[in-house]
């Protein structure tokens, strides 16, 4: 098995929430002899070197300050942490006609149906109360604890032919056992594994997973099954990129910028519509530059990539994509255009790209939503916004988007490495 891949099912394995995520992430960057930093911490004297930073444990930026001192801007890659899911409520447990639930919320553009009759774990963040303050730690509970059962086709004879329709509020909790077993409780076995008293934990950032582990399949290997794929694999390919980059530049600072709360929009602290990205950006332009006006120059030179993925064509549902843009899995990136700008591409950002993927020996693609269908959007529009600077959407095409078992390519993600690699060494 190719070693990105393998390296990439472990990743999806580790990072069943955007917290996993992040902690995945750093720890890979330590191995690199990446630091550390705090934003509260003074940057002026910083030396060139390989640095991260975090916001609110699920928001990430690397980044590595060549040797070099006439830095001529960044070279950033952008992705982000998170994935629709269901995730608890404050006051989640309850008991219902013999049965322990939990109270769930929708959270982004989840496909419902596909989170029936799945074995559910439950991860996230607790906020544990300390002698020293508060802690946050990353929990996961592996076990098949949970199940949302779907109502026997005896009790509902038309779904098959009227179709499944799920109330948010009445049909999605899970069963979490019955009312009458002994069992501890959610919090108590999340408190647990934390090894802390369940009085001690404040509040939780809780989520539902699929306790299946992620896997290569078809009758070539041609698929990687799997939840999290978007966009977990852009974030997983923009670190291993980084990681390869590695004491390889010296004009441009590379930047990989992994954000949480882009499937809900991305206006959070920990989003891309934050000032996160900008503020850190600016500090290592004033640091490299000297002046206000050469920290301009620099961020003036710069230039990113969007990385989320794309929609490979479906072969039951041919007529859902523009007939002359029809990527395919295992074919490369795929570059998204959009007239309207809910891609961030131009002309010129996609020539570039394209080069890039030249120069690496990687096939790319195209994708245009049809002219009569809504186009979905990425991080790209919003950071070129808010950076004023040159952007390309890309990603590697998948099918079962948003489904809590996602589908794409083993060749795909070697592909976007070594293209993002490039991009960020040219």
């Amino acid at each position: 098995m190719d070693k990105t891949l393998d390296d990439l099912l472990a990743f999806l394995w580790a990072a069943p929430t955007p917290f996993h995520a992040v902690d995945a992430v750093k720890k890979k960057l330590s191995t690199l002899q990446f630091s550390a930093l705090a934003e509260t911490d003074p940057w002026d004297a910083l030396a060139p070197g390989r640095y991260f930073a975090t916001y609110g444990d699920s928001a990430l930026l690397a980044f590595e300050i060549p040797l070099g001192k006439n830095a001529r801007g960044f070279r950033i890659v952008g992705a982000h942490t998170d994935s629709p899911n269901l995730r608890l409520k404050p006051h989640a447990e309850y008991t219902k006609e013999g049965y322990r639930q939990l109270g769930v919320e929708v959270y982004g553009g989840v496909l419902l149906n596909s989170w029936l009759d799945r074995d559910l774990g439950l991860a996230g963040r607790a906020m544990v109360e300390t002698s020293s303050g508060l802690s946050s730690r990353v929990f996961r509970l592996d076990k098949p604890l949970l199940r949302i059962p779907q109502l026997a086709i005896h009790l509902d004879r038309d779904v098959n032919d009227k179709g499944l329709v799920l109330n948010r509020q009445e049909h999605l909790p899970p069963v979490a056992g019955l009312s009458a077993s002994e069992a501890q409780s959610t919090l108590a076995a999340i408190a647990a594994q934390l090894g802390v008293k369940p009085e001690e934990i404040v509040s939780l950032d809780a989520m539902l997973f699929d306790t299946v582990q992620p896997a290569v399949g078809g009758a070539g290997d041609e698929f990687v099954f799997s939840g999290r794929l978007d966009n977990l694999a852009m974030c997983h390919a923009a670190t291993q990129a980084l990681s390869a980059a590695v004491g390889k530049q010296d004009q441009f600072v590379s930047v990989v910028a992994l954000f949480d709360h882009e499937e809900v929009g991305s206006e959070t602290a920990a989003g891309a519509h934050s000032a996160f990205l900008p503020r850190v950006l600016q500090r290592l332009a004033l640091r490299l530059g000297g002046s206000q006006d050469a920290a301009f120059r620099i961020l003036a030179g710069s230039e990113c990539v969007s990385a989320d993925m794309a929609h490979a064509l479906h072969p039951n549902f041919v007529d859902r994509h523009e007939a002359r843009h029809r990527p395919a899995i295992n074919q490369g990136p795929v570059i998204k255009s959009n007239s309207n700008q809910r891609y961030a591409t131009s002309a010129a950002t996609a020539a570039r790209f394209a080069l890039a993927c030249k120069r690496a020996e990687v096939p790319v693609q195209h994708f245009v939503t049809r002219s009569d269908l809504p186009c979905g959007s990425t991080i790209g529009p919003i950071t070129a916004t808010l950076l004023g600077i040159p952007t390309v959407d890309v990603g590697n095409p998948m099918l079962s988007m948003h489904s809590i078992r996602e589908m794409g390519g083993t060749r795909d993600p070697q592909y976007m490495v070594a293209a993002l690699t490039q991009f960020l060494t040219d």
